[in-house]
């Protein structure tokens, strides 16, 4: 009986050792292939006009499905505005470069026209690592044409992202990268339609590739 009891405890042991050892196998050889396949773009996010995580939270979802599209990942951090808040995180301070890109968020622009709703600052070769979003045009566009704030600011979030990754002259006649937003660009918007072209995203996954 107590060979029997032994044995029978012996093969249930060696039953659950197997299937956990097959399910670490599996996490282990998934990730890194999902991780090989997608170009990552680390994104430091300022926030000037202090929206809240909620909101936040859901324009980088918005901009990081855009990305995913286009076979770019992004990995987003919140970062804070004033030397009074709490310690950031350190990954605020790494350098800026093509994967490691700069966006905050701030009330207006300095100019008067609102159809500009945010700049990516580039230097005379077409590099940058920073963009501005203007906030009262993203919720101006967001009230006159009834579109979700979170996505209105996610879309914005992408392009002006797309500026840095670009570089100059990334204006198109069709996609995201259009110079300015009516109502067919928000009705695509609305459905998750408004995206990167396929040259375009070509090109962005191209330049990261040679950037270390």
């Amino acid at each position: 009986m107590k060979e029997t009891l032994c044995s029978l405890l012996c093969t249930i042991s060696l039953l659950l050792s197997y299937s956990m050892e097959a399910q670490d196998y599996h996490l282990k050889v998934a990730r890194p292939q999902s991780a090989a396949l997608d170009p990552t773009v680390t994104v430091a996010l300022y926030d000037d006009v202090q929206l809240s995580e909620e909101v936040l939270s859901q324009a980088a979802d918005e901009a990081t499905r855009i990305f995913h599209k286009a076979g770019v990942t992004t990995l987003w951090i919140a970062c804070k505005s004033s030397a009074g808040d709490a310690t950031p995180d350190p990954r605020c301070q790494g350098p800026p470069g093509l994967r490691h890109l700069v966006l905050r968020v701030v009330p207006r622009s300095w100019k008067s026209s609102d159809s500009i709703f945010g700049v990516a600052f580039l230097s005379e070769r077409g590099t940058g690592a920073y963009g501005d979003i203007f906030y009262d045009s993203v919720e101006k566009l967001h009230r006159d044409w009834g579109a979700g704030l979170p996505r209105v600011l996610g879309h914005v979030m992408a392009h002006e992202l797309g500026h840095l990754l670009l570089g100059s002259n990334a204006h198109s006649r069709e996609g995201i990268m259009r110079p300015s937003w009516h109502g067919d660009e928000l009705r695509a918007a609305s459905m998750g339609a408004l995206l990167f072209t396929p040259e375009q995203a070509r090109s962005i996954r191209e330049g990261l590739s040679r950037y270390p």
